[in-house]
C-alpha cells in the first residue's frame, strides 16, 4: 500500500477509533470490510494524493467542503474549484470519483464534536500536501451544509504541541484584540481519541476577501508586533539571540549546525526592535478586505522576534511559487523593500538593520524545520543546505557592510 493511502488508515484509526478500509465505489475494498459499515468518504483527488476527504452521502456538505478548503488564488485554481463543486452539488462526482474510505459503525468525531457544541453535525477534512506538521482540518457543518466553525486534532507529537499552542495563542488573542486584524474565537478544547482537540470558529472569509496589498500586509504585521510592548535591545543582549542558539544546539550534530551556529555568531550587534509574530503568516491563512485582515492558524504565535520576520515569511513564500531558487533570488531584494518601508521604520527598524533581520529570519526558519524534519517529508523549501544556506552566507555579507556604513 503507497505511503499516502497508509496515511488515509491511520488518520481514519484517529478519527474513528472503529478504523476504517479504502475501498472502491463498486463495493470491492483492498481488505475485508466492517461488518456493520458507517458512513462513506470521498478522498478528493484520489486515494493516492487525498487534499480533501468529503462524505459521499451528502451533496450540500461535500460541496461546501470543497469551496471552503480551495485555494482559489489563480484562474487555473478557481476553474478547479468550480468544475468540482458542480459535480458534487449534482451527484454526479461519487460516480467519477473511484475511491472510499469506508468508516466502521460505532462513535466517532462527528459525535464528539455534536457532544462538545451540543449541536448535530457534519464535517468535510482537509488534509493538505504530506509535511511533517500536516494534520487534519475538520469543516464543521450543519446538514444543511452551513459553516459552524473548523476543529483541528493531532495525530502525533509535534501536530499535537501545534494544536496544544494554538489553543493557548486563541486565548491569549482574545484578551488582547487588534484594530484591523480579527482573528477566531475559541469556541473548544479537549481532548479526542487520546489527542488534543480545539474548534475554532469560521472567519468571514469569502469572495468579498482576497490576498492583502502591500500596504494591509505591513499594517497586519505591525499590529500583530505589537501585541506586545515592542522593546528595543542590542543583538547580543536579547533573549530571543539566546533562545535561538539554544535551539540550535538541541539540533545536536546535525551537519547545518555549524554554519547556522557561526551566522548568528557573525552578525552585527545592532540595536533591533523586538515583538510578537504570527510564525507561519503565507497566502493561505490571511484575507483582507480594504479595512481588515483576517488571520488564523496561531499555532506558531511567538511574543519576542525581530519586528519583520511576518513580512518576510509572506513575501519569501510569494516569491518561491514558480521556484524555489529564483523566488529566493527575487526574496533577497523584495524582502529588502519590505523592511525599509516607512511603516516598518515606525516600528523602530533601521535601514542598516534590514540584511540582518533577513539573516536572522533564516536561521529561525532553517531551525525550524530541522527540528521539525521537514525536509524528510518533500517541503519544497525545506531543503536548507540547497537554498537557505547559500543565501544565508550573503545575506551576512550584505549585514556587515551595512553595519558598517551605517549613517
Amino acid at each position: 500500500m503507497r505511503a499516502e493511502t497508509t496515511y488515509l488508515t491511520d488518520l481514519a484509526a484517529v478519527l474513528w477509533p472503529c478504523g476504517g478500509l479504502l475501498g472502491q465505489g463498486d463495493g470491492s475494498v483492498l481488505r475485508m470490510a466492517p461488518r456493520d459499515r458507517g458512513n462513506q468518504y470521498l478522498p478528493v483527488p484520489n486515494a493516492n494524493n487525498p487534499r480533501v476527504i468529503l462524505p459521499a452521502g451528502n451533496r450540500s456538505v461535500a460541496t461546501r467542503g470543497i469551496t471552503s478548503f480551495a485555494q482559489g488564488h489563480s484562474l487555473k485554481e478557481r476553474l478547479r474549484t468550480l468544475v468540482l463543486a458542480g459535480a458534487f452539488a449534482t451527484g454526479v462526482a461519487p460516480l467519477l470519483l473511484r475511491d472510499r474510505l469506508y468508516v466502521g459503525a460505532g462513535p466517532g468525531i462527528e459525535h464528539a464534536l455534536t457532544a462538545a457544541l451540543d449541536r448535530e453535525l457534519a464535517i468535510a477534512i482537509h488534509v493538505g500536501p504530506p509535511r511533517a506538521n500536516r494534520k487534519p482540518v475538520l469543516l464543521l457543518l450543519t446538514p444543511g451544509g452551513r459553516t459552524v466553525g473548523y476543529a483541528k486534532v493531532a495525530i502525533n507529537e509535534l501536530t499535537g504541541r501545534l494544536v496544544r499552542a494554538e489553543t493557548r495563542a486563541l486565548r491569549h488573542l482574545a484578551e488582547r484584540p487588534m484594530r484591523d486584524v480579527t482573528v477566531p474565537r475559541l469556541l473548544y478544547d479537549g481532548e479526542w481519541n487520546g489527542q488534543p482537540l480545539l474548534v475554532q470558529e469560521a472567519l468571514p472569509v469569502g469572495d468579498q476577501t482576497d490576498r492583502p496589498t502591500r500596504r494591509q500586509l505591513l499594517r497586519c504585521v505591525t499590529q500583530i508586533v505589537s501585541l506586545v510592548p515592542i522593546r528595543e535591545r542590542r543583538l547580543s543582549a536579547s533573549p530571543y539571540r539566546r533562545s535561538l542558539d539554544e535551539r540550535i544546539a538541541k539540533l545536536g550534530s546535525r551537519p547545518e549546525v555549524a554554519p547556522l551556529r557561526a551566522a548568528l555568531h557573525r552578525l552585527p550587534d545592532v540595536l533591533l526592535p523586538f515583538g510578537a509574530w504570527h510564525g507561519d503568516l503565507t497566502r493561505w491563512n490571511i484575507a483582507g478586505t480594504a479595512r481588515r485582515a483576517f488571520v488564523w492558524d496561531w499555532e506558531r504565535l511567538a511574543m519576542d522576534a525581530p519586528a519583520g520576520f511576518d513580512a518576510l515569511h509572506y513575501n519569501l513564500n510569494e516569491c518561491v511559487q514558480a521556484g524555489v531558487h529564483p523566488g529566493v533570488h527575487r526574496w533577497l531584494d523584495s524582502g529588502s523593500r519590505l523592511l525599509r518601508d516607512p511603516l516598518m521604520a515606525e516600528l523602530g527598524l533601521r535601514p542598516h538593520t534590514v540584511s540582518t533581520v533577513m539573516a536572522l529570519y533564516l536561521i529561525d526558519l532553517a531551525t525550524r524545520y530541522l527540528h521539525d524534519r521537514q525536509a524528510e517529508s518533500g517541503g519544497h523549501l525545506a531543503a536548507v543546505d540547497d537554498w537557505l544556506l547559500p543565501a544565508l552566507e550573503g545575506l551576512q555579507e550584505r549585514a556587515a557592510h551595512e553595519a558598517v556604513h551605517a549613517g
